[in-house]
C-alpha cells in the first residue's frame, strides 16, 4: 500500500477571514444623562425693538424664480419673419387636426398650450380637409421692445380667410408664443 501524497493531506487555508466590524460610534443609551441645555436670555431695557419685516418666500417660490425662463435679446434669436410664418403654418395645421398638438409644446407657454388644446378638442373636423402650404396668406411682424415680437397673419381655415395675432417672446434662447388671438 502506498502512502498518500503529501499535498493532498494538507488542508487548504481560506483566503478570506471574517473580522467583526469596527465600532465607529458608542451605542445609544437613553438612560445616560445628556448635556444640559443652555439658554441665553438677553436683558431687556424698555420696549423691545420691532423686528425687521422680511418677505416670506418658500423654497418652492425661490426655486421657481431660479428656474423661470430667462429673456433672450433679439440678436441671439432666429430671424423673426421665417420663424413666425412657419409657426403660423403649424398652428393652422394643428387647429385643422393635420398635425398633433404636441408639436407646439416647445413653441408655446404651458398656459397657451392648454388653451390651444381645448380649442383643438372643441373644433369640429371636416373629413378630407387638409390645409396646404397656401393656408398662410400673409404675415406681418412688428418688433417691440428687446426680445418681443408681435405677429399678425391672414390664414385660410375651412376655406374661409381669418386672422391670427401672436406675441412672441425670446425666452431661453428661442422664440416662444406667449399670447394668441383668433382661435
Amino acid at each position: 500500500m502506498t502512502a498518500p501524497h503529501p499535498e493532498t493531506t494538507q488542508l487548504a487555508r481560506p483566503s478570506l477571514r471574517l473580522v467583526p466590524a469596527p465600532v465607529s460610534a458608542p451605542p445609544y443609551d437613553d438612560e445616560l444623562p445628556s448635556a444640559p441645555v443652555l439658554r441665553l436670555v438677553p436683558t431687556v431695557h424698555g420696549a423691545p425693538r420691532p423686528l425687521p419685516v422680511t418677505p416670506l418666500t418658500t423654497p418652492a417660490q425661490e426655486l421657481d424664480a431660479w428656474l423661470a425662463p430667462e429673456r433672450t435679446p433679439t440678436s441671439r434669436l432666429p430671424a423673426t419673419r421665417p420663424y413666425a410664418r412657419s409657426l403660423v403654418q403649424v398652428l393652422v395645421e394643428v387647429l385643422a387636426g393635420v398635425r398633433p398638438l404636441t408639436q407646439l409644446r416647445r413653441e408655446t407657454t404651458p398656459e397657451l398650450y392648454a388653451l390651444i388644446g381645448t380649442a383643438v378638442v372643441r373644433t369640429p373636423r371636416t373629413l378630407g380637409a387638409r390645409p396646404d402650404g397656401r393656408a398662410v396668406r400673409s404675415v406681418h411682424v412688428q418688433e417691440r421692445p428687446e426680445g418681443v415680437v408681435e405677429v399678425c397673419a391672414t390664414v385660410v381655415r375651412g376655406g374661409r380667410p381669418s386672422a391670427l395675432a401672436l406675441r412672441l417672446e425670446g425666452l431661453d434662447g428661442r422664440w416662444r408664443c406667449t399670447e394668441l388671438a383668433g382661435l
